[in-house]
């Protein structure tokens, strides 16, 4: 028993003295962590700072896209079959270019203009014989009174001035009939000019001709093949014409924006929207389109497939407090800058208004010409 007694003992001490230990070194404790200050600088080191200062700042949203050409959708006004293709897809193509016929064009405007030519000659005839047979009968008054000028008989004089008269009147009715054959003819030909301008319009509507200098992008069948009047048959890419496309953007997006500018190779160009035709139902029920366009303002010389960014400019302040982005500290529920007091950093709740990648508008908190700290 006694040396059972003696053998714990050395357990014993050593629990003592782990006990001694722990309670030295406040073991099993919470240990209590003093919160750091805030924004404390290695010392020797340059704290970075900027004036609050005004400027008009705008705010900034960012679409990417596309140099791609204008597209021009062409057809025929009228249906019916194509006569000759002309051309295929990527084949380049001159402005007022025939890319396309329906069939039978021009034959209408041929046949017209053999009648109108017809007619003109046949006039010209008709109207020679009247003039002929009008001068035959003057010749023959101008005889008339050669005799009545030498004879002395009262009798015969008489007789040949009936004569005259008669003949006269028969000059009068042929040059009222060649007067009203003219008009009649004249209308008859305003008539036949009306009809070939028509068959002209009519011929030039059954012609597809490119209003640009471009490439073919698609076709619509082949020779013989039927199109519909007012759908698109060929469309032709105009290189001449850049514009950018984006991925659709909305008209809420659009509308708020007051400005459009446009980055291409590191430079800015002044840019456009185009109209976009939908309505909101369509739009809930996903009909609307794919993609959005912007035209250039001015004549741009660019590169088909080159990257674009859109910039949209809105809520422009005029004369606005700004201070650079990275000044601005946020928390949960405030935003505050640190306003500098010689090398002591003083935080100042602010309120914010237009916000940029580069610069933030301050409402309140701060003045003009105030110095704030600015982070890394």
């Amino acid at each position: 028993m006694r040396l059972h007694s003696w053998k714990k003992r050395p357990l014993r001490i050593v629990l003592t003295a782990l006990l001694v230990i722990c309670l030295a070194t406040g073991c099993g404790g919470r240990e209590e962590v003093e919160e750091a200050p805030e924004l404390i600088e290695p010392v020797g080191v340059d704290v970075d700072t900027t004036t609050v200062k005004k400027m008009d700042l705008s705010g900034v949203d960012s679409y990417q896209g596309q140099i791609v050409p204008e597209i021009k959708d062409l057809y025929f006004v009228n249906s019916g079959n194509i006569g000759e293709m002309k051309v295929s897809p990527g084949d380049k193509v001159k402005k007022g270019q025939v890319l396309a016929t329906l069939t039978s064009v021009d034959s209408s405007v041929k046949k017209l203009q053999k009648q109108l030519k017809e007619k003109q000659a046949e006039n010209k005839d008709a109207n020679d014989i009247s003039r002929y047979e009008i001068q035959r009968m003057q010749e023959e008054v101008s005889q008339l009174k050669k005799q009545v000028k030498n004879t002395s008989n009262k009798k015969q004089k008489k007789s040949l001035q009936k004569q005259i008269q008669e003949k006269q009147e028969d000059i009068k009715l042929a040059e009222l009939r060649l007067k009203q054959q003219k008009e009649s003819q004249a209308l008859e030909i305003k008539h036949l000019r009306e009809d070939i301008a028509e068959a002209q319009t009519q011929t030039r509507e059954s012609k597809l001709i490119s209003p640009v200098n471009g490439e073919v992008i698609s076709t619509a069948g082949g020779s013989g093949y039927m199109v519909q009047g007012g759908t698109t048959a060929i469309r032709v890419a105009d290189m001449e014409k850049p514009r950018i496309q984006t991925e659709f953007i909305g008209n809420a997006v659009l509308g708020a924006a007051s400005s459009y500018m446009a980055t291409v190779n590191g430079k800015q160009y002044r840019v456009k929207k185009e109209e976009q035709e939908f309505t909101q139902l369509e739009i809930e029920m996903g009909q609307k389109p794919k993609n959005s366009w912007f035209d250039f303002e001015d004549e741009v010389s660019l590169t088909v497939g080159d990257s674009a960014t859109i910039d949209f400019y809105s809520d422009t302040a005029k004369d606005a407090l700004v201070v650079p982005s990275n000044a601005v500290f946020r928390g949960k529920q405030e935003s505050y800058v640190y306003l500098m007091e010689g090398s002591v950093k003083k935080r100042t709740n602010v309120t914010t208004g237009t916000v940029t990648d580069a610069y933030t508008q301050l409402l309140t908190g701060v003045e003009e010409g105030d110095v704030v700290y600015v982070q890394d």
